[in-house]
């Protein structure tokens, strides 16, 4: 574990703050980029001694507008637009990278695989049926008697979260 910084202080200079946002992580970083760029004095205080060092610094974080409860995919599609073009000066490298999801179904699950299908396609344009062939294609070291198919989601990608933790602390320093 990295070693602590020292305990937070309060300016000296008698500044005053709308805000405070405990943790310097992705989550505090993005409220108070945000909260800053609606005008509010945001002083955000981090325990450690660089902001993003625990989830954050280890997150392999994926945008995945297939995966989770509805709500949660709501809110993932909803934010592509942010990730496909940030706002000016908020990266120089783009967030995400393909790479694409397999939901890989073995021999007795045909029935949830077909749900999974009915519930995500309506939301998921790309979102494909591999049968265990082109699943195998796609991911040769899975065991062929284990693999009835799978639904491949296209869309789905790699988030560079270290340029998005950046960004937002860019947005408020």
């Amino acid at each position: 574990m990295p070693p602590r910084g020292p305990a937070p202080s309060l300016p000296a200079n008698g500044a005053s703050f709308d805000v405070l946002v405990v943790g310097g992580g992705i989550n505090g970083a993005g409220i108070g980029r945000d909260l800053a760029g609606r005008g509010l004095r945001v002083l955000l205080v981090e325990r450690e001694l660089q902001p993003g060092v625990h989830s954050t610094g280890r997150s392999a974080a994926m945008y995945m507008p297939s995966y989770g409860p509805p709500a949660a995919r709501a809110l993932t599609r909803a934010s592509r637009s942010f990730y496909e073009a940030p706002p000016a000066g908020f990266t120089d490298q783009p967030l995400l990278t393909p790479r694409g999801v397999l939901y890989v179904a073995s021999p007795d699950q045909g029935e949830a695989m077909d749900a999974l299908h009915a519930e995500l396609a309506p939301a998921c344009a790309g979102l494909q049926r591999l049968d265990a062939a082109a699943t195998l294609a796609r991911a040769p070291s899975l065991r062929p008697d284990q693999v009835m198919g799978a639904l491949w989601d296209p869309e789905s990608t790699d988030i560079d979260v270290q340029a998005l933790h950046q960004g937002f602390l860019r947005g408020f320093r």
